[in-house]
């Protein structure tokens, strides 16, 4: 099962009382919207280090496309490439999630993993 590689946190302002939510769905939406996610999220002060994630995952892909032109046909090439797009996806989620977890940590929000 893959629950125990997206946990569920919930941060909570110690002074207001605010929570934030972070479920298994958010996981999905941090990897397609990368950044803006991170923005979403209140975290302005880290989306220098979002972009940065982004780009690196960019580049992997396509460095993972021009590195199977070579050495692949096109028909090995195209499946090798529509699979990597759920795991590119799932690396970014988890990356931009951790992104908004430290940020909330170095605020003093408190962290708890919904289970």
């Amino acid at each position: 099962m893959l629950f125990p590689f997206f946990p569920r946190y919930r941060f909570s302002n110690p002074q207001t009382e605010q929570n934030v939510f972070v479920t298994r769905w958010s996981y999905l939406w941090a990897g397609v919207f990368g950044f803006f996610y991170v923005l979403f999220k209140g975290m302005a002060q880290r989306a220098l280090v979002a972009v940065f994630v982004n780009a690196t995952i960019v580049v992997m892909f396509v460095g993972l496309t021009g590195v199977t032109s070579f050495i692949l046909p096109p028909r090995q090439q195209f499946m090798v490439i529509v699979g990597a797009i759920p795991v590119l996806i799932a690396i970014q989620g988890t990356m931009m999630v951790n992104i908004v977890r430290d940020g909330y940590k170095k605020r003093g929000w408190r962290i708890r993993a919904n289970e």
